[in-house]
């Protein structure tokens, strides 16, 4: 088992660590707040795991249980450079499970080439490519019909479930809990599959912030990532919240789709220029997602705006992070 701290969420809802499934994969948390800039601050999720980082590590803590009990291989998709895919299979790895992806083109970068270079080095982590995202739910079904006699787990790209979510409300807890001051006027967050924004304004909403809203800097395909999904997503996580004994208030958040630029994955020049800024505040970036994200954040902060960027990337190439061992002889869960 992982040396973690308490959960924020089961801290606030005690009734709910006996309703969902949960297994310790994080032992970075909570993740530190930074005041970074005048009215500039950092939640620190690269820091949530030793292992690997990043905001998917708070999502697979409670849907990698479910996958444990089927037994069968974890399934997934996402891009070739999806951090997702790789933290997935990390994890799942980790876990005894096996672990296999599909995979779709996007803009090819020093972080894409550094992720599938990860990813290539786990042990027997099996990848199917799609010719294109738009095709990858056929591909993804075409591969679940294979693995249908192992009973696999298809762990939804993202991992943006109403249990994914969970992770994020934790995380929300956490930095309403870490933050020194009057509350912010936004927190800023990638958007992609949405648990992350969702989750945040769920977990600002629960640990008593009335002001404070999320705004989800949208870096995937409007078919994706839209409020329709992201209100279907916020229903069912708060209905899970309900179980727990919390009478749920309508969270806030925003989309903002300015910065997405020519497509899933592509760089802006807005994105290269917060990566500079950022990297004098000491912060890595990566243009799919967070440099997008830092740029709205930037623009917020020359409006007047106090922000709190939460920073979600951990890198790719650190050999911490990937073990080549097999997962039966070291497992964190």
């Amino acid at each position: 088992m992982v040396a973690a701290a308490p959960r924020a969420l089961f801290e606030r809802l005690p009734r709910l660590a006996d309703l969902v499934p949960f297994t310790p994969l994080a032992d970075g948390l909570p993740t530190a707040v930074e005041h970074v800039d005048d009215g500039l601050w950092v939640q620190r999720d690269d820091r949530t795991a030793s292992v690997y980082g990043g905001n998917k590590v708070r999502k697979l803590e409670f849907v990698l249980p479910v996958a444990r009990r089927r037994g069968g291989p974890v399934l997934t998709a996402g891009g070739i450079g999806s951090h997702h895919v790789l933290a997935a299979a990390i994890y799942a790895r980790r876990a005894g499970l096996e672990a296999e992806a599909v995979v779709y083109p996007q803009p090819v970068t020093p972080d894409v080439r550094r992720t599938q270079a990860a990813l290539a080095s786990l042990e027997g982590v099996r990848v199917t490519r799609s010719p294109h995202r738009y095709a990858m739910p056929v591909t993804l079904a075409a591969r679940l019909a294979a693995l249908a006699p192992q009973r696999p787990y298809l762990l939804w790209p993202g991992a943006s479930t109403p249990l994914g979510t969970l992770g994020y409300v934790s995380a929300g807890l956490e930095l309403v809990a870490g933050f020194d001051g009057p509350e912010p006027d936004v927190v800023v967050a990638p958007l992609g599959s949405g648990g992350t924004t969702v989750g945040l304004a769920l977990g600002l909403a629960l640990g008593g912030w009335r002001r404070a809203r999320v705004v989800g800097v949208r870096a995937a395909d409007v078919v994706v990532t839209n409020r329709a999904v992201l209100q279907a997503l916020e229903s069912g996580t708060a209905a899970v919240l309900a179980l727990g004994g919390w009478r749920p208030r309508r969270a806030r958040w925003s989309v903002d789709a300015r910065w997405f630029g020519p497509g899933y994955g592509a760089p802006t020049p807005e994105g290269d220029a917060a990566t500079a800024r950022a990297e004098g505040l000491g912060l890595q970036l990566e243009p799919t997602y967070t440099a997008k994200a830092f740029a709205a954040a930037l623009e917020l902060l020359a409006a007047g705006k106090r922000v709190v960027f939460v920073q979600t990337y951990a890198g790719t190439a650190s050999d911490a992070f990937v073990s080549r061992k097999s997962p039966h002889g070291s497992s964190s869960c």
